[in-house]
């Protein structure tokens, strides 16, 4: 069984969320743009529609946006990319083992104001493990952006798994974990090109 294991990494949720939105506008651009065209062809006519799509592009497209982040960015799969995790793929799917903080306060600074006041006294950090498999079927394909690989999931929506280049020993360790993906799930699912960036320098990693 082949097997390859990709050390720690995680992204930020403030990516995740970038990312997220950047993947819904590329699907709906041409239902906000629409109604802003129209209302702007329409405003040669009547001043008023111009107000109409000023307040469509400021406040309601805005609303619509940040409920779209909200309800994608609290889906369960978005811990996947934002926790903490070692992840393995092997020809049966994607093993991750996630480390799920929990903050734990000694004796002593449970409800008291004094170790709160106290900046020297931090409360210790631990992590409780779980695992997740991923099944490939649940890949739909395999894109690219400046800093990471995302494996994007047919269910939820705009969901993915995001990889951070900067897990990869170097571009060798990356090829093979896409030749082993393009085996498991079809090398037409996977991006042309995937942007590899490591220690400030990039260049395009063709495959």
């Amino acid at each position: 069984m082949n097997r390859i294991e990709i050390k720690e990494n995680k992204i930020t949720m403030g990516q995740y969320l970038l990312y997220t939105l950047k993947g819904y506008i590329k699907n709906w651009w041409w239902a906000y743009a629409l109604p802003l065209v129209l209302c702007i062809a329409l405003s040669v006519v009547n001043i008023n529609f111009l107000f109409v799509a000023i307040i469509l592009l400021f406040l309601v497209f805005m609303m619509i946006l940040f409920f779209v982040v909200i309800y994608y960015g609290i889906v369960p799969e978005s811990r996947y990319s934002t926790l903490k995790k070692d992840i393995e793929l092997n020809n049966e799917g994607i093993t991750l083992h996630l480390k799920k903080p929990v903050i734990e306060l000694n004796a002593d600074e449970k409800n008291t104001i004094e170790s709160v006041e106290k900046k020297e006294e931090k409360p210790t950090v631990k992590y409780d493990l779980e695992t997740v498999v991923i099944e490939w079927d649940r890949i739909k394909c395999v894109k690219g952006s400046d800093e990471c690989m995302l494996l994007t999931f047919h269910q939820p929506k705009y969901s993915f798994l995001a990889i951070p280049y900067d897990a990869f020993d170097d571009e060798t360790h990356l090829r093979d974990s896409l030749s082993l993906i393009r085996s498991c799930i079809g090398g037409n699912l996977i991006s042309k090109k995937l942007k590899w960036k490591r220690h400030k320098r990039a260049h395009i990693v063709e495959y």
